[in-house]
């Protein structure tokens, strides 16, 4: 399955319809999971969707407002929640009921099937035809392929509407030769086994302060009125912003790595772990490294590559020449080895490290390396983007 992403841009009139449909399926969320936690018995999804017809006859006669599709998938995704609130149990976490959705935490409705259609036009922005709610201007930025098997509706906290449209093609990537590992930090975001040191964007730093202001400004707004609604959008388009450069960056850089090897070798990393009480716990979550390894993962499904994980005891502490234990505190950002003078970054150490235990080699079979620091190859976050590969930077030439 592939996922086009586009902005919609819905009338005034369309705005409200869209509004509707989405608190009249949070109504119906929530009806069902009443019905169900009062309920001694759990029914199926199939028997609650027979009720359906007589709740828009009987009992809230708005819902004919809905396409009937709309509200089946409301069951749907009432079912898929409570089926992962038990794979959860099941796996030893502690949880409790599923929690019903209020005003402006159900966000998002789905067409299944049938009751959209897209229409081309001559001007820059085409038309998405939803039953029950109309045409709405779409700006499809490329072209869609495959055959669309649903599409999904979601509101952004800053008022925006998007489109979702979820297609059967298999987009297939090219991978490209070689094995590499990379070691994920958040002094650089990452250094790989090549001394490729690629920059720490440091999004958040850089957006904090401003950030802060927002939110100062929002606190002296009385709650409901219009200001404080308008504030609210306005910290919400800066998160939105803070999210959309995250995205861009990991994507184009995951992207370059599937495009360069064939097989990427990663610590398999415990963030949560990593984040309990520890001083650094902010500057982990703003690096975002489970999105790059999701990222990684789904493109190199797509373009054959193979990806490793491997356990990160040590791999910061032995030297990856001789094998010796060199003792670093976490402000060492140099490996100098004393027992046969190997000499690089720390960080590059440990790509080394991870590298061989994801080739699983022992320390007889490890070819030695240069004892002159590898990493003369750094890439900025902008070249990054900019370029949207660091393998092909002037700064590499």
């Amino acid at each position: 399955m592939l996922t086009y992403k586009f902005r919609l841009y819905p009338s005034d009139e369309q705005e409200k319809k869209l509004e509707e449909t989405l608190d009249l399926c949070r109504w119906t969320y929530n009806h069902f999971l009443e019905e169900l936690n009062n309920s001694e018995d759990v029914p199926s999804r199939y028997e609650l969707q027979k009720e359906l017809p007589k709740l828009k006859k009987e009992e809230k006669p708005e819902l004919k407002e809905v396409h009937s599709k709309v509200l089946q998938m409301v069951l749907k995704r009432l079912y898929s929640n409570l089926k992962s609130l038990s794979e959860s149990k099941k796996n030893g976490y502690k949880v409790g009921r599923l929690r019903y959705k209020g005003k402006g935490w159900y966000k998002t409705f789905t067409y299944n099937q049938s009751g959209y259609k897209i229409k081309k036009t001559n001007t820059r922005k085409n038309l998405l035809r939803l039953s029950k709610i109309g045409e709405i201007p779409i700006r499809m930025h490329r072209k869609v392929k495959g055959e669309i098997k649903n599409v999904v509706l979601k509101r952004e906290q800053t008022g925006k509407w998007y489109v979702s449209i979820v297609t059967n093609f298999q987009k297939d990537l090219s991978s490209g030769g070689g094995v590499v590992a990379i070691d994920l930090n958040t002094t650089n975001y990452l250094t790989d086994s090549n001394g490729l040191v690629i920059e720490n964007p440091k999004y958040l730093e850089e957006k904090e302060e401003r950030l802060r202001k927002e939110k100062q400004k929002l606190t002296r707004k009385e709650k409901g009125s219009n200001n404080y609604e308008k504030q609210r959008r306005r910290v919400a388009k800066k998160y939105e912003e803070l999210r959309d450069a995250r995205k861009d960056f990991l994507h184009k850089l995951s992207r370059a790595y599937v495009e360069n090897y064939d097989t990427i070798i990663l610590e398999d990393l415990s963030i949560k772990d990593m984040c309990e009480d520890s001083n650094f716990a902010k500057s982990n979550l703003d690096v975002s490294w489970g999105r790059f390894k999701d990222y990684l993962r789904y493109k190199a499904e797509s373009a054959g590559t193979k990806i490793v994980l491997v356990d990160p005891k040590n791999t910061t502490q032995i030297c990856s020449n001789c094998g010796e234990k060199v003792s670093k505190n976490i402000w060492d950002r140099g490996h100098s080895c004393p027992n046969c003078g190997f000499t690089t970054t720390r960080d590059h150490n440990s790509a080394l490290n991870i590298l061989k235990k994801g080739l699983g080699m022992g320390r007889a079979e490890v070819a030695p390396v240069d004892t002159r620091t590898s990493t003369d190859h750094y890439v900025s976050a902008s070249s990054v983007v900019e370029a949207g590969s660091p393998f092909h930077t002037e700064a590499e030439a």
